[in-house]
């Protein structure tokens, strides 16, 4: 996964030879509160920065990047399990007597109800279609799957194993995936390491023409893609 770039902009000026002193924290907080500050209502610091370069102001444009890698940190398994009986309620009930198996199964294994959810339950009438005849009803299938979602990864294999001896007739996909307490917090660090990147980029492109960065003046946000 990588972030690309919280894109700003930097206005910047020479002095003299000198470069004007900026604390890297102060920059730093800057950036996620300039547009606002910009906007709104810039303090009196930020306007005197920003009027004492007057028309004579320039800007730098730069882009940062972050990447870091992620692993999955939960598996997500759904299991199906299909009755057959000759009425809808037979079929209901003996699929529903099979699931409360299979979950009382599962929770051995130490997972939770709030692990669980039911993606569908459906009831098919079943017919048989003979050759030149209208088709004959023979009874009804109940199909009802399940997913679990846990951050139990080394569950998975007991798990399959399990569900398969208690009832699941099939077991449609395993897939790993990122929740979103994991997703919030890479963010917040590629933001973080996307920000430090434009800095160095625009410290080393003014660095050989003496000049220095006084203030940040737009700061455009970021792009998430994952690869």
């Amino acid at each position: 996964m990588y972030v690309d770039s919280p894109y700003y902009e930097l206005v910047f000026r020479k002095l003299s030879g000198k470069f004007k002193a900026a604390s890297l924290a102060l920059a730093i907080l800057a950036l996620s509160a300039a547009l606002i500050i910009l906007t709104i209502t810039p303090p009196k610091t930020l306007k005197t920065a920003v009027g004492e370069v007057g028309e004579n102001r320039s800007t730098l444009s730069v882009s940062g990047l972050g990447i870091i890698t992620v692993k999955p940190d939960q598996v997500s398994v759904r299991l199906t399990v299909e009755t057959e009986a000759e009425n809808a309620s037979g079929a209901l009930s003996e699929n529903s007597e099979l699931m409360n198996k299979v979950i009382n199964a599962i929770e051995q294994l130490g997972l939770e109800d709030r692990e669980l959810k039911t993606a569908t339950l459906n009831i098919y009438p079943q017919y048989f279609y003979p050759t030149d005849k209208l088709p004959v009803l023979t009874g009804y299938k109940a199909v009802n799957t399940i997913i679990i979602t846990t951050k139990k990864l080394e569950v998975v294999g007991l798990l399959i194993d399990t569900v398969v001896a208690n009832g699941i007739n099939r077991i449609e996909g395993v897939w790993f995936s990122i929740s979103n307490e994991l997703m919030n917090s890479a963010r917040l660090t590629l933001i973080s390491m996307a920000i430090e990147d434009a800095k160095r980029k625009a410290e080393a492109a003014l660095k050989p023409l003496n000049m220095s960065i006084i203030d940040v003046k737009k700061h455009r946000g970021c792009r998430y893609i994952g690869v």
